[in-house]
Order: structure tokens, then sequence, then C-alpha cells
């Protein structure tokens, strides 16, 4: 089975064999990803695929063109839902959730002993906050350590910035708009910590942290806590899911 997870600013997908992972692939998405993809998928022996994806239309388009003539449509895509695995959405549109958030909190049930924080630190940072009980209490999305606020807007693009909810607060969103982190007096170096303090102290005293993405290390020096990197941690939920 081929498993990718689509992400705003690169591809990452592997083959696995019975549960053991026998091939990677990774990409950036200029101008000739799909012909990479494709090439690679074709070098692989597997006869389906999975993938979770927050991919803008017009690279969805190309992403599920590559597959669909990959896998003649043996292809499951995996989405945010109310619950799942059990794992209960805290977001009170459970689909506005990002589909790769969803799939780290259902790797990260299924890895963590007790109440644990998810990080995923790329071009956006996303905060969650999940209890050993299943239960997702929602959480936070900040600007990537290089990320500019006009990239950020970007990235978000579906998202009426003037909209009220979005504010530096230090309440877990329970909405994209409410989880949105944009305080243009502060970068995402200063409020990250701020937050983490916050919220272990006064939601989940006792959390572990689980890190993924590509500024994983940089987040766990921030932080100077105890923390576990796992830079497949959203490809471990989208097995799961394929398991399930």
């Amino acid at each position: 089975m081929i498993l990718l997870d689509c992400g705003n600013s690169r591809l990452k997908a592997q083959q696995r064999i019975d549960g053991a992972i026998r091939a990677s692939f990774y990409t950036r998405y200029d101008a000739g990803w799909p012909v990479r993809l494709s090439a690679w998928l074709r070098q692989v022996e597997a006869e389906r695929a999975a993938y979770c994806s927050v991919l803008d239309p017009d690279r969805q388009l190309l992403l599920q063109t590559t597959l669909t003539d990959r896998f003649d449509g043996a292809v499951e895509r995996f989405v945010s839902m109310p619950e799942a695995l059990g794992v209960v959405n805290g977001y009170s549109d459970a689909e506005r959730l990002g589909d790769d958030r969803w799939m780290a909190l259902l790797a990260a049930a299924e890895i963590a002993a007790d109440d644990v924080i998810v990080i995923d630190a790329g071009s956006a940072i996303t905060l969650d906050l999940l209890r050993t009980d299943g239960r997702h209490l929602g959480g936070a999305i900040l600007p990537g350590f290089e990320t500019s606020p006009g990239r950020f807007r970007e990235i978000f693009a579906y998202i009426d910035f003037d909209h009220p909810d979005i504010a530096a607060v230090d309440v877990p969103g329970g909405s994209t708009e409410a989880a949105i982190q944009l305080d243009y007096g502060r970068s995402s170096i200063e409020r990250l910590p701020e937050l983490v303090n916050c919220w272990r102290k006064a939601y989940l005293p006792d959390a572990s942290l689980l890190l993924t993405g590509g500024d994983a290390e940089r987040v766990q020096q921030l932080l100077d806590l105890p923390a576990r990197q796992l830079p497949d941690l959203v490809l471990r939920g989208v097995a799961r899911m394929a398991r399930a």
C-alpha cells in the first residue's frame, strides 16, 4: 500500500508492506512534482493508495489524476470526521479541522499513554490538545517560523481574516477562525511557548508532547521540554485509518 500526506508546502509518501516501511518519497510543489510522484509510484509495488490532503483545488486535481492513473481508482482519501477510532473531534464543525491534523490526532491516540499536545510545525504551526479518553479539546494555528503574515493568509485563503473569532487568546479554538493565532506584535517564536505553557497548566498538566513537521527540532529546542519527535505522525494516522 502507498500512504500519502499532502501538506501545504510538501508531499510525503511511503510504501508499506505488512505494516513495514519499504520505501519513501518526498517532494515540494514545484512545477515538476506530479511527474516525480508518478515516476516513483511506477517504481514501487502497490495495489492501492490512501491519503490525506490539504491541497488547493488545482494541486488536488493533479494529485487525483496521478493517483487514479496509477491505481485505476483504488484510492481512498481520509478526511476529518466527528469521531473515529475512539477520538472525538473538538471542532464544532468537524469537517473544517484540517485532515492532516485529524490524522495526527488518530496516530497520537494510538501512540500516547497519557494526555498529549500534538504540534505540527511547517509552513503553519498547529497545536492540538488530546485527552487520554480520546477527547480533542481544540487547538491553535500559528504562522510557521519562516512564514510571513502574507504567506500565512495565502495558505488559508478561504478564511475571512476579519472574522471576530480570530484573536490571540489563550483558549483552545474549536473552529478554524478561533484557532488562528495571528498577533502582529509577536512572532510564533514568542507565542508558541506561551500557549504550550498556558495550556499545560490550565488543561493538561501532565501532557506529553508529540512533535512532527519540518521544524519539529526547532520547536523542541524552543520549548526545552521533554518531547517525542515523529516525522511521519500524519502518515501513521493514515495507516491507522487504512487498517481500520
